[in-house]
């Protein structure tokens, strides 16, 4: 159970109103992040807008960037945000296998060495907070100045989310299935 209210669309700030007017809209679920940023409604609104950005993403293909996702979710045992991400990644072209050994990728065959270099990228980043030189080069062997901090960002955010989502014991929605 979460460490904080979820708040339903009767409970929320005007200004949060439509979030959920554009959920229901869509005949889709209010997910529970939206009703746990609905506690606050001036800065949740603003961190789904930039949610949006980093989930549309700009140059970096949505694979690599769903890669370093779920290695971030992993990393952090953030369940919700892991479980979440499955569909995406698959639907961006990740195999079941490949998801499968998000965290064992070092010892994986799965993964080829533009997605290794983006998930020792991810690790770095993540786990270590320091980027070595040599795993710089190897980023930087297959991405643009544009696409390393379009790289980075996808992780920072995510960083982010995972420990909101692990600090507050956000759990799935009841009957949620990744697939």
């Amino acid at each position: 159970m979460a460490r904080v209210s979820l708040l339903e669309k009767k409970q929320v700030a005007p200004a949060f109103r439509e979030v959920y007017q554009r959920s229901e809209e869509r005949s889709q679920e209010v997910l529970n992040i939206v009703k746990l940023l609905a506690n606050c409604p001036q800065m949740g609104p603003e961190y789904l807008r930039f949610a949006g950005a980093v989930l549309r993403g700009e140059d970096v293909p949505m694979k690599l960037r769903e890669l370093a996702t779920l290695r971030v979710g992993s990393l952090a045992g953030a369940d919700y945000e892991f479980m979440h991400h499955i569909p995406l990644g698959l639907s961006a072209g990740l195999t079941r296998k490949q998801i499968n050994d998000i965290s064992t990728w070092e010892e994986s065959s799965e993964f080829d060495e533009q997605e290794r270099a983006v998930l020792l990228y991810t690790d770095q980043v993540a786990r270590d907070n320091n980027v070595t030189d040599e795993t710089f080069a190897k980023l930087r062997s297959f991405f643009s100045d544009h696409d390393i901090v379009e790289l980075t960002l996808v992780i920072g955010y995510f960083i982010m989310l995972c420990r909101i989502l692990v600090a507050l014991q956000l759990e799935l929605e009841a009957g949620f299935r990744p697939e």
